[in-house]
């Protein structure tokens, strides 16, 4: 009798293992996890899909699978907002859950040394970027535990001033704001970097921005274009 019982355990086990192995093969729908600030969260958009919206929209139509998404974008989040919010087990396990994630934060941080973009101080701007770089290096452990080859895209920040984002003193510092994103990420297997700055370059404000900061639905899609390509370029998401 526990002879057969056990026989029963085990072929029960392998016929769970093999549908396991089937889903996982047949997977027709594939899950991401947004974290970050009002850019995860879409505010500029009127319809309330943002660039993740685009994305999404992008991946299905190429794809014809299902993307769910988990935007867990909170508007005026800083970093440190956001490692806290990762205290949260149901955040945290849905990301470890997810295919990948998408990471939106720094915008904030950068903005509490500025003065709506114009002048800022230094001190000021590099003592928050090196709270930033802490906050984002445990950030990325977080979500990466136990499991380090989780794929994590990290947006990078822009100067919304677009006149003059080619030039000015702020955009210098947005790019060195930048430059210290990238260093993090390549302390990390799995972690990309996808640049934004240079979309907004040369464009009429007032056909792609929502507000002084927030893009509309058309200035979304230069992000989600730009993000979805990154996708397609480093995932092997058919």
């Amino acid at each position: 009798m526990k002879k057969t019982s056990v026989i029963f355990v085990v072929c029960l086990s392998v016929l769970l293992v093999g549908a396991l192995l089937v889903k996982s093969f047949s997977k027709d729908e594939t899950e991401v996890t947004a974290l970050g600030d009002s850019l995860a969260y879409g505010l500029g958009d009127i319809n309330d899909n943002g660039y993740i919206g685009d994305v999404q929209d992008r991946y299905e139509n190429e794809t014809g699978k299902r993307l769910v998404v988990n935007d867990y974008g909170v508007p005026n989040d800083t970093s440190t907002n956001l490692l806290k919010r990762l205290k949260n087990k149901e955040i945290v396990e849905t990301a470890k859950n997810s295919d990948f994630i998408l990471i939106n934060i720094g915008t904030n941080d950068f903005i509490k040394s500025t003065d709506r973009f114009t002048k800022f101080d230094k001190e000021e701007l590099q003592t928050n970027q090196e709270i930033y770089k802490d906050n984002l290096e445990q950030i990325i452990k977080k979500v990466q535990e136990k499991n380090p080859s989780k794929t994590i895209y990290i947006l990078g920040i822009y100067n919304p001033k677009v006149k003059h984002s080619d030039m000015n003193t702020v955009n210098k510092a947005v790019v060195e704001w930048n430059q210290a994103t990238i260093q993090v990420t390549k302390d990390h297997e799995n972690a990309a970097f996808i640049h934004t700055n240079d979309l907004f370059i040369h464009k009429n404000k007032n056909d792609f921005f929502a507000d002084n900061l927030h893009p509309n639905e058309k200035g979304y899609a230069l992000i989600g274009k730009r993000v979805f390509d990154t996708i397609k370029k480093h995932s092997n998401f058919k």
